[in-house]
């Protein structure tokens, strides 16, 4: 619904919008634009309603800006303005509710200068061609669903800035490889505080922690150089940190270790998110782990899986494990060490299972003569 006050058409139904049709917001805007109790405090914030033949709001005005304003300049004064006129940075219930007026004004308008094709429209036909009112193929339609808030958290959560690299080695991979966003959208967290009145934090960040079976097996603590994005007022800048990792021996794959508050910080008014390491077991040479029992693949050539034979296999502590064999072996059998496995996360002195796993290595070919042999050998054994 649009209403003329004084020649000047308003739109009076928003999402969440300045005007709910209310008879008295309309009287506030036909007064004085804007709450007169925050008025005194706004200095350099120009009319809403100027210029533009008073026939549409004007939109440079409201980000203090002049016509010929860089794309820069037009972020620089929504930075500015979207900070002061949040309305979690009034507490002042009166203020609260006018800073929400400015800020929804202010989101408007950097919503229609900020897109070249709204910015073109809007310089042709003014207000009334943005919102669908004039004719023509270069009109575009304004978003009257816009959400301030919305287009808020995504200016400032534009850029990401974590990462984080070992500070012993080598051995992770190109970090893009595995750092995940959750997505989190600043869910609500229980007793947050300070900054953030509404309790909402900034993105979750999931990171893979590659470790090997033997780190695994033994434990150890892993330092981790972090970086990630802060704000000192409305400037953002890289903020490094050492976390340390006290890996315990027995750890399953898939074990998280979280960090709250360590994240990027998505916006000046949001707390930072949580980091969460997820392990990932490194694949090995010779074991596979399967929960807390360790598999070792023997192959075995069919003269010694008939015979008998002994080798020697090295645990993930260097100790030498002999193992003699003196039956016969078959073909994807089983033989079980006990407590040659991994410790017990829950309780290290427990252990798992050493299994090898025995696959029988087959002649490809035989001679006529050896097969005679062998099948001589092999009669009086059935």
């Amino acid at each position: 619904m649009r209403i003329c006050i004084g020649g000047i058409k308003l739109s009076t139904i928003f999402k969440n919008g300045v005007n709910r049709g209310g008879g008295d917001n309309l009287a506030k805007a036909s007064d004085s634009g804007f709450d007169r109790s925050l008025a005194e405090k706004s200095e350099g914030f120009s009319s809403p309603f100027a210029g533009l033949s008073g026939k549409s709001k004007d939109y440079y005005s409201v980000l203090g800006v002049p016509r010929d304003a860089t794309e820069n300049d037009i972020k620089k004064a929504y930075r500015k303005l979207a900070m002061k006129w949040h309305p979690d940075k009034h507490l002042d219930e009166n203020d609260k509710k006018a800073a929400e007026e400015k800020f929804k004004l202010i989101s408007e308008a950097y919503d229609v200068l900020s897109d070249p094709d709204k910015k073109k429209t809007y310089d042709l036909y003014g207000e009334e061609g943005i919102k669908g009112n004039m004719s023509g193929d270069d009109v575009h339609f304004f978003n009257a669903g816009m959400d301030p808030a919305d287009l808020f958290n995504k200016f400032f959560s534009s850029s990401k800035t974590f990462s984080f690299t070992s500070v012993f080695d080598d051995d992770f991979p190109p970090f893009s490889s595995f750092v995940h966003n959750m997505g989190a959208k600043g869910g609500r967290s229980p007793g947050s505080s300070g900054k953030n009145p509404e309790g909402y934090k900034s993105e979750t960040y999931e990171v893979s922690l590659l470790l090997s079976l033997e780190e695994l097996y033994n434990g150890c603590k892993k330092k981790l150089k972090i970086t990630r994005k802060r704000f000192n007022g409305t400037q953002s800048y890289d903020d490094d940190k050492l976390v340390t990792i006290d890996v315990k021996a027995g750890w399953n794959e898939g074990t998280t270790i979280t960090f709250y508050g360590e994240g990027d910080q998505s916006s000046p008014l949001l707390e930072p998110g949580d980091l969460i390491f997820k392990v990932k077991t490194k694949e090995h040479e010779r074991f596979v782990r399967e929960g807390n029992n360790l598999i070792y693949k023997c192959h075995v050539p069919l003269d010694k899986a008939l015979t008998g034979f002994q080798f020697i296999v090295k645990s993930l502590d260097n100790r030498e494990i002999n193992i003699r064999v003196d039956d016969i072996v078959t073909p994807n059998s089983r033989r079980m060490i006990p407590k040659e496995g991994m410790p017990s996360s829950k309780n290290p002195s427990k252990r798992g299972d050493l299994i090898i796993e025995f696959e029988v290595i087959f002649p490809k070919s035989l001679t006529s003569e050896r097969k005679k042999i062998i099948r001589e050998v092999l009669a009086n054994t059935f």
